[in-house]
């Protein structure tokens, strides 16, 4: 197809231009299949090198599947946003599940409520900040209600990035930072066992580790799923040393009083589920083997303990429930006032809320 630009002084000269496709999704479907495709063959020698590497510097070690706790509980919370014309509303909450006995326990769940004069993005950090804050205080609640548990996974980090520093309001911080260290200290206090579980890592603590960081800008996670056998674990290694070498310091990190140690582990044989992070508290150090070996054993779905997905189901706040509250909530307000304008969802969310 050719067509014409102007050129200065008025005269026009011919440009080639691609003809327009006709079909815009066929046309995504060959630039990603093409750009996808094109990078992942460019990087596997190197990735393939990296991960032969990691086998080499790294000292693994197998694990087995045994049950060496009696009993075990998982924390994990969840979070939904209520998205009216007028300001957000949010919901966070935040349970342990205990096994074997099935029981759960929960503080109260808060709500949260902020004009659209703060920033989605401040919106959303603050959110996370006050979710993680909860869980941390719900753990800590069950044990000193629930006396006999040996062993307790926390669905997140112990090893806080630098992002945690800089999201959400000062006070946030602070209350997640001292969440944080009254579990950690009541839980060195009562000799229990604590390990963070994060099943989605995106961080890159091992390559500050290794020192590879100005050879590839892959997370750890992806390197180790082509570097650890199923059943295999890192050595031990301290992410907040490994911050420091590589930015000098992680503020939120060095908040934390009780040292944090961090070890991968591959607990599922799916080529498309990466190794989970494993942190824990220097406390916890010399059992080790026994978390490892249990969060190997007990991973039946996808890779993550069932304590851990457990709590996980039981926490999950869905949009579903969110809408079938939102419809309860007009109904009250249109009882009591008769007018439920002031109820007017944000544009596009009426359908899911059942507006």
């Amino acid at each position: 197809m050719q067509t014409y630009r102007q050129r200065p002084g008025g005269a026009q000269i011919p440009s080639e231009v691609p003809a327009p496709h006709p079909n815009l999704c066929l046309a995504i479907r060959n630039l990603m299949l093409r750009e996808v495709s094109r990078e992942v063959v460019e990087e596997t020698p190197a990735v393939r090198e990296l991960a032969a590497r990691l086998r080499r510097e790294l000292s693994l070690f197998p694990m087995i599947k045994r049950d060496p706790f009696q009993a075990v509980a998982g924390a994990d919370a969840g979070s939904q946003i209520l998205p009216l014309a007028s300001r957000r509303y949010a919901i966070i909450s935040a349970l342990v599940y205990a096994l074997p006995s099935g029981s759960r326990f929960f503080l109260p769940p808060e709500s949260l409520s902020f004009p659209y004069t703060m920033s989605g993005e401040g919106f959303r950090g603050t959110v996370s900040v006050r979710r993680e804050a909860k869980l941390y205080e719900t753990a800590r609640g069950f044990i000193e209600t629930r006396p006999g548990v040996q062993l307790v996974l926390i669905d997140g980090p112990l090893a806080f990035s630098n992002w945690w520093s800089m999201t959400g309001r000062r006070r946030d911080r602070q209350r997640l930072i001292d969440a944080v260290n009254r579990f950690l200290r009541l839980c060195m206090e009562e000799e229990v066992v604590v390990a963070g579980v994060v099943k989605r890592p995106s961080a890159r603590y091992l390559i500050h580790h290794l020192k590879l960081q100005d050879e590839t800008d892959l997370p750890d996670a992806f390197l180790l799923l082509q570097a650890l056998k199923p059943g295999e674990r890192t050595e031990v290694f301290s992410p907040r040393a490994a911050l420091r070498r590589a930015a000098g310091s992680s503020p939120f990190m060095d908040a934390i009083d009780c040292p944090i140690y961090s070890f991968y582990g591959r607990f599922s044989r799916e080529w498309s589920i990466p190794p989970v992070r494993i942190d824990v508290p220097a406390f916890s150090l010399g059992y080790l083997d026994e978390i490892a070996d249990y969060c190997y054993g007990s991973s039946f779905w996808n890779g993550v303990p069932v304590p851990i997905v457990r709590a996980d189901e039981e926490v999950r706040i869905s949009k579903r429930f969110m809408g079938e509250i939102y419809a309860e909530i007009v109904s009250l307000v249109g009882r009591r006032t008769g007018e439920v304008s002031h109820l007017a969802p944000y544009w596009g969310e009426s359908r899911w809320m059942g507006a």
